[in-house]
């Protein structure tokens, strides 16, 4: 008898472990399917917000003709449109002309799908809809920015005005000392307009974070994203750049490596 039981026992506790591990590899698996999709939410939307900022600084609409290759301007095919797979599958380059695809905007949108995949990971259940919106509101502001040096008026005090709707409570937790520094910062900002070092977007940009992370949260944000400008004048010596790129990259870092800096 005892050695039935033992062995029953054995058998037992190896259908405990095998049930066990199991259910970790099925966790392990919905993990797994939550970041391919939330990669491929925030692909999709840096390729989208890509194409927006292209046809915006080309001035070129935004519905008609279809995508189209920039270079000989065939139409694209729909596999041709897929973020990254399209870019792996031609190879880099366009499959009719054979041109090459800017290699940017596909390490643009592996980033922001990267991005987008942490932010799913880390709240499954409830995803922080409002952060993948400041996320494509930024991309799409930088983007444009970087191609032209100007950002749409609608979606730049539209996507602000948005966010602050949604976050109206952090308007009312601001006590008298924040009021004072946005104050100073606006006041700042618009020196620095005047002198033409700032655009009026860039100072738009900084009030609405700063309004959004707090002063000490956004000065980091601003810190790091002066630092990164200097180091880019420094190995390129360009003159004139645009800033909201520089703060886009800043965002990017703290939300993969100090989220809570930028948590709205």
């Amino acid at each position: 008898m005892a050695s039935v039981k033992s062995i029953f026992n054995f058998f037992l506790h190896k259908a405990n472990f095998f049930k066990h591990f199991a259910t970790l590899v099925i966790e392990v698996i919905i993990l797994l399917l939550i970041f391919l999709i939330a990669f491929f939410i925030g692909a999709s939307l840096a390729s989208f917000a890509g194409c927006v900022a292209w046809r915006f600084a080309n001035n070129v609409p935004q519905t008609i003709p279809r995508s189209f290759c920039e270079n000989c301007g065939h139409a694209l095919c729909f596999w041709q449109l897929i973020p990254v797979v399209g870019y792996l599958l031609q190879g880099g380059r366009c499959a009719f002309c054979k041109h090459k695809i800017p290699d940017h905007e596909t390490l643009i949108e592996i980033v922001f799908g990267l991005f987008c995949g942490k932010i799913f990971l880390l709240h499954p259940d409830s995803p922080n809809l409002l952060t993948l919106f400041l996320s494509a509101w930024l991309l799409f502001l930088a983007w444009t920015d970087a191609l032209k040096f100007c950002v749409p008026a609608a979606s730049l005090y539209g996507g602000g005005a948005v966010l602050l709707l949604c976050r109206i409570d952090a308007l009312a937790q601001r006590n008298a000392i924040d009021w004072c520094f946005f104050l100073l910062l606006f006041c700042l900002m618009r020196l620095f307009e005047q002198k033409q070092m700032f655009g009026a977007a860039d100072t738009f940009v900084c009030l609405i974070l700063s309004v959004l992370f707090g002063i000490q949260n956004f000065c980091f944000l601003l810190f790091l994203s002066c630092c990164l400008i200097i180091l880019h004048y420094a190995f390129f010596h360009q003159k004139m750049l645009p800033f909201i790129p520089f703060i886009l990259c800043s965002y990017l870092f703290f939300g993969c490596f100090f989220p809570q800096v930028i948590n709205v």
